[in-house]
């Protein structure tokens, strides 16, 4: 497909990266001359200096032809103005990033208005994924959620976290005394996704699939449990901030915002009146300290900088408290905070990389039934990846036991769940997919799976 991307923010440069590697053709548009070089320079896509709001650059780009449009600069009224151009130069689909709360309340008449076909908001993404990390086990990383009843966990056996080292994947699920799934397993640079034989070994990160209900005991079994949290303290009172601090005043729970703007404090003081907003320099370890860090249940540091989060972070960690959640933009900085053991990191570029892949995916094959795929994620640094399909009438499969030989997976892929009526199954030689299925496929990169079909053999 021939696709425009918009804006060479974080987005849009990780999607530079991505799409190319999907075998799409990409164009980009940005008015940053140096990041159109070094972009075109990096990656295999065309580049084009101008506003994605001129129709002449558009036309440009080729979006009289042109199959997707995703406008993802760091305006949202620019972006909203590209899809609606580009549409009418003739672009088949449009996808538009809008952050700001105002104008991404009513998504439905912005998609009228502005004949705009998806729409992704990635501060509000960033703060759900925020949201449900909190209520994960201090030292357990989701890295997945599939229809708000299972998660993907991730973990290192370290020497603490001993039960499931030296033993074979069938005898792993005994350990744990519930019903999950290793699925996969990164061992230095490798991945792997493991049969029945594969045994664990020390410094192996595994990702663990089961059921939202079956993760405390898992954690308990690692000895990785927690209290429940109460008590947040949010550094950095942003956009993303105001959207889980909302989300958390909804669950009932203590929320400080330390913000070091005046006029932003009185703003969110105004929005959330439930929560303590306090204009104070995050930074400030003492202001920290004054502000009650010590007897916080988690601190999610989310500032404007990299670095200043990972300060704010690494206090948090010395002052004791479990949970800990940063927000970052360079995976570097990711890489660093794991050799401290602070792995709970977020890059919200690549929240919204997932959402847009997905849509691109559903659109590379038509189904009139509807998506095919209703969420994707990048696992283990982006080695492999877990889908969740929908499985409908026309899936070549439904009925067929997964023992039988019919049903013959290709290559490095593991159907590794299925929600059948809202009811979560690890499957074995016995299950079988029924129609209106949720399956959660996990496989290694570059498998290009568009549809449910596309992971079977014959």
């Amino acid at each position: 497909m021939k696709i425009i991307i918009v804006g060479l923010g974080q987005i849009g440069s990780l999607l530079a990266q991505r799409i190319p590697m999907e075998n799409h053709d990409a164009t980009v548009i940005d008015a940053d001359k140096e990041k159109i070089e070094d972009i075109t320079n990096l990656y295999n896509v065309n580049g084009i200096c101008g506003s994605g709001a001129s129709r002449e650059i558009l036309l440009k780009a080729g979006a009289a032809t042109a199959d997707i449009i995703i406008s993802v600069s760091s305006v949202d009224e620019v972006n909203l103005m590209s899809c609606m151009i580009a549409k009418d130069c003739g672009t088949r689909y449009a996808m538009a990033k809008i952050d700001q709360p105002e104008l991404s309340g009513d998504k439905d008449y912005l998609k009228n208005a502005f004949q705009i076909d998806s729409i992704i908001n990635p501060k509000l993404e960033t703060a759900l994924e925020m949201h449900r990390q909190i209520f994960v086990p201090g030292e357990l990383k989701a890295d997945a959620y599939f229809s708000d009843v299972a998660t993907i966990i991730r973990l290192r056996l370290t020497e603490k976290l001993v039960p499931a080292r030296g033993l074979p994947m069938k005898e792993i699920k005994g350990v744990f005394g519930t019903d999950m799934l290793i699925a996969t397993v990164t061992r230095g640079r490798k991945l792997y996704i493991p049969k029945g034989d594969f045994v664990l070994q020390a410094d192996d990160v595994v990702g663990v699939i089961a059921a939202d209900t079956a993760i405390p005991q898992i954690a308990a079994r690692l000895g990785a449990a927690h209290k429940p949290v109460k008590r947040a303290m949010l550094v950095g009172g942003g956009t993303t901030a105001y959207y889980l601090g909302r989300k958390l005043l909804e669950d009932h729970k203590s929320v400080t915002i330390l913000e070091s703007d005046a006029k932003r404090c009185a703003e969110l003081a105004e929005l959330l009146p439930e929560a303590n907003v306090s204009c104070a320099n995050g930074i400030d370890t003492e202001i920290l300290l004054e502000e009650g860090l010590e007897q916080m249940d988690s601190c999610i540091s989310m500032t404007g900088k990299d670095d200043t989060n990972m300060v704010i972070s690494l206090f948090a960690w010395s002052m004791g408290v479990k949970s800990i959640i940063t927000r970052i933009n360079t995976t570097a900085y990711e890489k660093l905070l794991n050799k401290v053991n602070i792995d709970i990191t977020i890059l919200p570029a690549l929240i919204s990389a997932n959402h847009v892949l997905g849509f691109i995916r559903n659109l590379a094959v038509h189904n009139e039934k509807g998506n095919d795929i209703q969420c994707l994620y990048q696992l283990a640094g982006g080695m492999a990846e877990a889908t969740e399909f929908i499985a409908y009438d026309n899936c070549r499969k439904l009925g067929i036991a997964f023992r039988q030989p019919e049903l013959q997976l290709k290559k490095d892929i593991l159907i590794a769940m299925i929600i059948h009526e809202g009811q979560v199954i690890i499957p074995d030689g016995n299950s079988r997919i029924q129609q209106g299925d949720r399956v959660i496929v996990i496989s290694k990169k570059g498998n290009g799976l568009n549809t449910l079909n596309d992971i079977f053999h014959g």
